[in-house]
C-alpha cells in the first residue's frame, strides 16, 4: 500500500522589515493601494448604502475614472459633502438599482447635473450586482460605453440584457479594478453578501480585481495558486510600521497556505473556520507579500488614509 507523506507546517518569526523577491513563473498580481497612489483608466469606483466614514473619498475618487452609485449609495455620496460647493465636483457617472433607498432630491440633483439614473427593477440581483454590471458594460468597448449613455434600457432587467449582447470573453478581457465604498460593515447580511461576491465574481468575471476599502483596512480575494501583493513601499499604508493583516479561508472548508513577506510566516499550514485563522498577522515585506493558497481566501491589510 502505498503510503503518502504529510508535509510539515512551520512558522517563521520576521524582522519588521523583510524584502521579497518578485516570484518568477505564473502567479496573480495584485495591487491593493493602487487606487491611493496613482489615477489608473482601467478602474471604477461602486459606492453603496452605509455611510462614508474616515475614508479620504475624494482620493478613492481622483485616482478612479468612472463612478457609479447603487441606488441609495447616492445618498451617502451626497451627505459626505458639508455644501453643493465641495458636491458639485462629485457627480456620478451612474445610478443604479431598485430606486427603493434613493432620496428624490439627490436624484434630482445628480441628474440635472449628468448622472445617469438606471432603474433596474429585478429582485433577482442586489443593486451592487446591478453596480457591477454597470461596470462590466463600461470597461467591454468604446461602443458599449456609448449603448450606456445613448440606449434606452428596458427598467427591469435592462442591464444585464445589454450585457449578454456583447461577445464578452472573460479570460480576455484586460484587468478592471474596482474598488467598492460601504459595502463592508452595517447589516451583517449585506456584509457576507459583499464577501460572496469577491468568490462570484471572480469565477464569472476573473479580470475584475474588487477591492472592498473600509475606514480601516483594504479587502481583496487572493486565488488559488501563487500571489503576490505589491506596493511601491511601506509607506503605502500610511499606518504602523507592520501594518495588521489577516488571511481568512471563508470559501472553502480548508487550505494550505505557504507565505514569505508576513511577521508569521507559514509554510503548508492548513487553515479553516473552526481550526486555524491567520488573523492579526502584519505585513513584513518592504514591498511586497507571497502567499500561495491551495483555495481562494480573503486578505485583509490596514491602511490608514491620508486626511480628505
Amino acid at each position: 500500500m502505498l503510503k503518502v507523506r504529510k508535509l510539515e507546517s512551520e512558522v517563521v518569526e520576521r524582522p519588521d522589515d523583510f524584502d521579497v523577491t518578485r516570484p518568477t513563473g505564473l502567479h496573480t498580481s495584485i495591487e491593493p493601494f493602487h487606487f491611493i497612489n496613482q489615477y489608473d483608466s482601467q478602474s471604477g469606483l461602486v459606492i453603496l448604502n452605509q455611510p462614508i466614514t474616515d475614508i479620504n473619498l475624494i482620493q478613492v475618487w481622483n485616482n478612479t475614472s468612472v463612478h457609479v452609485c447603487a441606488d441609495g449609495g447616492a445618498n451617502q455620496l451626497y451627505n459626505y459633502f458639508e455644501d453643493d460647493n465641495e458636491r458639485a465636483g462629485f457627480i456620478p457617472d451612474y445610478i443604479v438599482g431598485d430606486m427603493d433607498s434613493l432620496e428624490k432630491g439627490v436624484a434630482d440633483y445628480y441628474s440635472s447635473r449628468g448622472s445617469k439614473v438606471v432603474l433596474q427593477s429585478t429582485q433577482y440581483s442586489s443593486d451592487f450586482m446591478k453596480a457591477m454590471t454597470v461596470i462590466q458594460i463600461y470597461f467591454h468597448s468604446a461602443e458599449s460605453r456609448k449603448d450606456l449613455q445613448t440606449l434606452d434600457i428596458d427598467t427591469k432587467n435592462g442591464l444585464a440584457e445589454l450585457l449578454e449582447t456583447y461577445s464578452l470573453d472573460v479570460t480576455k478581457e484586460p484587468t478592471v479594478y474596482v474598488y467598492i465604498l460601504s459595502g463592508i460593515g452595517g447589516r451583517f447580511d449585506q456584509t457576507v453578501h459583499s464577501i460572496s461576491q469577491l468568490y462570484s465574481f471572480n469565477n464569472t468575471c476573473p479580470y475584475l480585481q474588487l477591492f472592498f476599502v473600509t475606514n480601516s483596512d483594504v479587502i481583496f480575494l487572493l486565488k488559488k495558486g501563487k500571489n503576490y501583493i505589491h506596493y511601491p513601499s511601506k509607506d503605502s499604508f500610511h499606518t504602523k510600521k507592520v501594518p495588521v493583516c489577516g488571511l481568512l479561508p471563508l470559501g472553502t472548508p480548508s487550505v494550505l497556505l505557504s507565505t514569505l513577506g508576513l511577521k508569521y510566516d507559514v509554510t503548508n499550514w492548513e487553515s479553516s473556520i473552526g481550526g486555524n485563522v491567520s488573523s492579526s498577522n502584519g505585513v513584513c515585506g518592504t514591498t511586497g507579500v507571497i502567499v500561495e493558497t491551495t483555495g481562494d481566501i480573503v486578505m485583509n491589510v490596514e491602511v490608514i488614509y491620508s486626511e480628505r
